[in-house]
């Protein structure tokens, strides 16, 4: 049963990674704000990579050796620090997608802890 959290879950958490990190380098932009920018090619990074990774046939746990747990947690962070950046700039559209991506970022890791 849990791990169906996980399946419907993971499209939303994809979606809201690679869309989110695509307006946040867009975002970066318009608004000349590096570490945004930064931030959304993180975000789409994290998002992109492990499936990079399997198409190549390389195992991302042994190359980048951290649990999955504290993977997601970190695409979280990301989005925190985006949700600070537009907070502190009072950029309304950059803080909402930071809280999204903070909040998809952490339902993932309890998701990912519960299967």
């Amino acid at each position: 049963m849990q791990i169906l959290l996980w399946i419907f879950f993971m499209p939303i958490l994809i979606l809201c990674g690679i869309i989110g990190g695509i307006f946040l380098i867009i975002a970066g932009a318009k608004y000349r704000k590096l570490l945004v920018i930064i931030s959304g090619i993180v975000c789409c990074s994290f998002i992109i990579m492990p499936f990079v990774f399997l198409g190549m046939g390389i195992d991302m746990e042994k190359l980048i050796p951290i649990p999955t747990v504290m993977y997601w947690s970190l695409f979280a962070l990301t989005g925190l620090f985006t949700c600070l950046s537009g907070s502190s700039n009072q950029i309304v559209s950059i803080r909402n997608v930071g809280i999204i991506i903070c909040s998809a970022g952490t339902l993932g890791a309890i998701f990912y802890q519960i299967i």
